[in-house]
């Protein structure tokens, strides 16, 4: 007997081979995201996407898997924070719900269900039906009506033309088409109305010749005099008018059209009656909103979208139609293999699939159907109402704000206004970017009656009047910044700056002397926004302001005065106070008061002129920059700058002028990076160093990795630090696994550093730190540090309080040439060759084998000569030194390029 060869028992299943790993991992990730939604107000609507994330999902088709932590660690840290922000309070710039919990929990059960809603008898589609006897009765449908779930309302309104043409034109149209049609088939829908209708009447081949636009009214509606007036037009001309779409929502200003007039004259006219209500048919489940919705009961089919006002997760749209056998006649396919049955997995008939274009077809319905059940239609009503309140009030902000105009009437939940000034269009359209980019809201930018206007749409049910506050305050400091400089700004920011003809700029170096010394900034933060506020063009004002509140620990108020200032002016002047010998230009980006090398100490009291230029990001580098004899990248390595480093590698090599301290070189000064720089050079040890997640440091504290995955060639005890942390903040050092999850139970960060620990403590048991300069690859010595703990910080190091520590860091200082540069000599030259800076400080140590042990390499760090003299006086002129090296390489690099010396 010849039998059938047997297929091998291969395991080709893609089920896990361990389900408990799997449900430790699936608990974890379902947290991560009931953890984001619940703190979403911490984070930014919006930030823009790093070159290094979008690089991330450039790559070939992986053949050999990650695992599903990696695969999560990847998303929580490439894909979630660059989101689109529609779940955030702040978001207003489309119409789009934020979903909830409730919804996404659901969306995870109809995922693991993975059940296809083409057809077939199954209890996931008496849910979808469920669904469209509650829509029948939302909306006073009759009987015959019946209901889809499709992606979107623009899928909904495609339905809508189709139907509505299959109708006019018979069912054998689907055989014969458009063409033989006669005479030719006019539709009608207002001027306002959303594209997706002209779309569809592409799409189905009618045309958009074929489309009429009518007029608006006052309130922004259509103006049913002139629908009339086209449709009598039309007949008169010998042609069919057969489609009327109205909307309830306009996508700019909310109106809605009048739905009863326009139902009458469709039935006047013999015309099929289509409402998109897209973002308002929904306002039917509020008390307040239902009676503007007033005759689209009459409607012969309607569009809506669950996923904005229902606050359905993305994405669920629905069509409703009066009469379901309509639907069938249009969509119906007689397939073979898609045969009935009375019994069976093949009863039930008719099939989604007969009522319309899609075979394959997700459980929309669930999440749709836990939103109705778990929240109820009057919570749901409610929600819509308060949106529509918050439109009022924000209306009556603007009316209330004199800097400010409402520019159309608020129907329902979206309010349009601008900024007002001369250059009304320009300014209000760069508020939109700054709004975006500040984090603080996302409105969009419009038109209404051809002026640009910031129009914010009402929709998320976590918004509330103060997030409404934000955006309009907001508004007005980046209108009155951009409105007042933009002559100036525009003419002469990259010349002669506007800020030269306020007071002079402060700068970093005096506010840090003073705040370093005991002074009170706040009287002095007072007096420069008094001026600000006088002077909205007073950019010198605005950058002391930024500057003197963050030092005052308000960090975050800082950067938000930063961004008006440079919205102000990029271009910032500290003048030689002695004859100018050189110009030189410092290259800067924005951030904190880490992000950017502090230059000004290192040219105090000399002769060479300080221009600050800031680049942005997303903007090209200008083609006329502020003269300059030199320039000089002083932007540190950090997630914020890392992209203008990137770009400044392809526009340094053009650059008009020398370029000292290059993109390229300070790219690789990360922790991360310098450690694979150094760990095999000579003279150096660096300890093994990773930049890892919040979830992948979980999984080892789980058990589910091992340190080697985590940290390869590293062992406990571990050194742990937040991504662009300094001078030692949520530095500390973990032995073991309980200590490392209560670190990351008290953080609240999500990416860190972790490093070996290594003990580099003398035959004393102190710790010794040193700092040092190189300039042009010659070491300086920039300070000591001498303490019992192993995290040294100058200031807490008790140098203040121990003249024998002093006494140890004046011998360092006084004989650094003989002594600890000439013992790491071979360690220095490594660091100079491998990171090619003309300008580095380094943070280091000497191991009891005597091998420089490199703690951190960075071009932005602080050089000064603040410690008072009298204690310290060992320190002037070392740090003399470091200040007369550095100006002597100015001079001397453009001196050979034959500027000024």
């Amino acid at each position: 007997m010849n039998l059938p060869k047997l297929p091998t028992d291969t395991v080709t299943s893609l089920d896990p081979q361990d389900w408990t790993k799997l449900r430790q991992q699936g608990h974890r990730m379902l947290d991560d995201m009931l953890d984001y939604i619940e703190h979403i107000r911490e984070r930014p609507v919006w930030q823009p996407i790093p070159t290094q994330v979008r690089e991330a999902f450039r790559e070939p088709l992986p053949a050999q898997p990650m695992s599903l932590a990696q695969a999560h660690d990847k998303f929580m840290s490439t894909v979630l924070p660059y989101a689109g922000g529609n779940a955030h309070p702040g978001f207003m710039g489309w119409v789009q719900g934020g979903g909830t919990p409730v919804g996404m929990l659901a969306e995870m059960l109809a995922a693991g269900l993975n059940a296809n809603l083409g057809g077939r008898d199954q209890m996931p589609l008496e849910v979808e039906r469920q669904i469209g006897l509650w829509m029948r009765e939302l909306f006073g449908f009759p009987d015959t009506s019946a209901g889809l779930f499709v992606t979107g309302s623009s899928t909904a309104n495609f339905m809508g033309v189709l139907v509505a043409r299959t109708q006019a034109l018979g069912v054998g149209s689907r055989a014969s088409g458009v063409l033989l049609s006669q005479p030719q088939l006019i539709a009608y829908a207002a001027a306002s109305a959303h594209g997706c209708i002209a779309s569809a009447m592409e799409m189905c081949g009618l045309g958009t010749q074929a489309l009429r636009l009518v007029a608006l009214n006052d309130q922004g509606q259509m103006d049913t005099d002139a629908l009339a007036n086209m449709i009598a037009a039309d007949r008169r001309a010998g042609l069919r008018p057969f489609f009327v779409a109205a909307t309830a929502g306009t996508v700019n200003i909310g109106a809605i059209d009048p739905l009863q007039e326009v139902a009458a004259i469709a039935k006047r006219e013999g015309l099929w009656f289509h409402v998109d209500g897209a973002l308002g048919a929904l306002g039917m489940l509020s008390p307040e909103v239902a009676p503007k919705l007033k005759g689209i009961a009459l409607a012969d089919s309607i569009a809506l979208d669950f996923h904005k006002w229902g606050q359905v997760p993305y994405d669920a749209g629905y069509f409703l139609t009066r009469r379901g056998a309509d639907q069938i006649d249009t969509f119906a396919s007689p397939a073979a293999y898609l045969a009935r049955h009375t019994r069976g997995l093949a009863a039930g008939s008719p099939w989604p699939c007969d009522m319309g274009p899609d075979l394959s077809r997700s459980f929309r319905a669930l999440k749709t159907w836990f939103t109705l059940v778990c929240h109820g239609t009057d919570q749901l009503g409610a929600v819509i109402s308060h949106s529509c309140a918050l439109a009022r009030y924000m209306a009556q902000r603007i009316q209330a704000t004199p800097q400010l105009e409402l520019m159309a009437p608020v129907a329902l939940n979206i309010v349009c206004y601008r900024f007002r000034s001369d250059h009304a269009n320009e300014i209000n359209d760069e508020i939109v970017v700054l709004l975006h980019e500040s984090g603080i809201a996302v409105p969009s930018a419009s038109h209404v009656d051809g002026h640009t206007v910031i129009r914010a749409a009402l929709v998320n049910h976590r918004t509330v009047a103060a997030d409404v506050d934000a955006l309009l305050q907001a508004s007005v400091s980046f209108g009155q910044a951009l409105s007042a400089a933009h002559e100036s700004h525009i003419k002469n920011s990259l010349k002669a700056p506007m800020n030269a003809l306020h007071t002079p700029l402060m700068g970093l170096a005096k506010l840090m002397r003073m705040a370093f010394e005991g002074h009170n900034l706040m009287p002095l933060a007072e007096t420069f926004k008094a001026r600000a506020e006088k002077d909205a063009t007073d950019a010198n004002a605005l950058m002391d302001l930024s500057t003197a509140l963050q030092l005052h620990g308000l960090r975050e108020e800082g950067l938000g005065v930063l961004s008006l200032a440079l919205a102000c002016s990029r271009v910032y002047e500290l003048p030689s106070p002695k004859p100018c010998a050189l110009r030189l230009l410092a290259i800067m980006g924005p951030g904190d008061l880490m992000a950017n090398a502090p230059l000004a100490f290192l040219l105090e009291e000399g002769d060479i002129s300080l221009t600050m230029f800031y680049l942005l990001p997303g903007e090209p580098i200008p083609k006329h920059l502020p003269p300059h004899d030199l320039a000089l990248i002083a932007m540190s390595e950090t997630r914020q700058n890392h992209d203008l480093l990137v770009q400044l590698t392809q526009a340094v090599p053009y650059w008009p002028r020398p370029v000292l301290v290059r993109p390229e070189g300070i790219l690789r000064t990360s922790r991360e990076n310098a450690y694979a720089l150094l760990k095999d050079a000579p003279g150096v040890y660096a300890s093994p160093t990773v930049q890892t997640t919040r979830q992948k440091l979980e999984a080892f504290c789980a058990g589910q990795l091992a340190l080697q995955d985590v940290l390869p060639g590293g062992a406990f005890p571990i050194i742990i630090r937040p991504l662009d942390s300094h001078a030692g903040h949520g530095l500390e050092k973990v032995a073991d696994l309980p200590e490392l999850a209560r670190y990351l139970t008290a953080s609240a960060e999500t990416d860190f550093f972790i490093a070996s620990f290594i003990d580099y403590s003398g035959s004393d048991g102190l710790y010794r730190k040193y700092r040092v300069v190189l300039i042009d690859g010659v070491p300086f010595a920039g300070h000591m540090g001498v303490s019992s703990h192993w995290m040294i910080h100058y200031l807490n190091a008790g140098m203040v309080e121990s003249a024998e520590k002093r006494a140890e860091e004046e011998a360092f200082m006084r004989d650094f040439d003989t002594g600890f540069a000439q013992r790491q000599q071979l360690g220095l030259q490594s660091v100079q060759e491998r990171f090619g800076l003309e300008y580095l400080v380094m943070d280091c140590a000497e191991t009891p084998d005597g091998a420089l042990f490199v703690f951190e390499v960075d071009s932005g760090a602080v050089v000064h000569s603040m410690d008072p003299p009298d204690m310290f006086a060992y320190k002037v002129p070392a740090m003399q030194k470091i200040f007369d090296a550095f100006r002597a390489m100015l001079k001397r690099t453009a001196a050979a390029s034959g500027a000024p010396s």
